[in-house]
């Protein structure tokens, strides 16, 4: 019975993985953070929602690198790191997004061969990726609303995001997450020293 050697793992991988979990990790944090700390006029005014658009969008780059990594497109995690890095405008806790920024900017230095087989598509890929959710997360951010909301006790009042740009950052993000890992399956360009 042969024992199989273990694969090698390609140099930056690893970071991609540790960038992406950290990533992951943190949009699940958000998340619980946002809805555990939303008083209860906001929540009943907003709904799921922006909690669901605001993690989805910080955890939109570690999903990419996972593909980059599965696919083996270092592409993927320059994308990741471009998409994260504008991420901490949605609160201070985000700006450990940071680090999975940095981890994946490092991954795609570090993948051999990544910045001399880097093509147009790739450019496409990097930026193509960030916009959509950037965008999405920036209308739901800056288009709220105010909202007065009435209980036996008291009342609150304040901003809350609206419903209809949070589904709108939702598409968004989900859209640049699918559209990338489909592009992320066409044929790399090939540098002309692999020729």
């Amino acid at each position: 019975m042969a024992i199989a050697a273990p694969a090698r793992v390609r140099s930056g991988t690893s970071l991609a993985v540790a960038g992406a979990m950290f990533d992951l990790l943190l949009a699940l944090a958000i998340g619980l953070l946002r809805n555990a700390n939303g008083s209860v006029g906001e929540r009943h005014v907003e709904g799921a929602l922006p909690t669901i658009a605001i993690a989805l969008a910080i955890a939109a780059p570690g999903i990419v690198a996972l593909v980059g990594v599965v696919r083996r497109r270092p592409a993927l995690f320059l994308a990741a790191a471009i998409a994260s890095l504008p991420l901490a405008i949605v609160s201070i806790a985000a700006v450990p997004v940071w680090i999975s920024t940095a981890l994946f900017a490092i991954a795609f230095f570090r993948a051999p061969g990544a910045a001399a087989q880097f093509g147009p598509l790739d450019g496409v890929i990097a930026i193509g990726f960030a916009v959509p959710v950037f965008v999405g997360l920036l209308v739901m951010i800056t288009h709220t609303h105010q909202y007065t909301y009435q209980y036996a006790s008291g009342g609150e009042s304040g901003d809350a995001f609206t419903r209809a740009n949070a589904a709108l950052s939702i598409v968004l993000t989900i859209a640049a997450v699918v559209i990338v890992s489909l592009l992320a399956t066409l044929p790399r360009r090939r540098s002309p020293i692999a020729r």
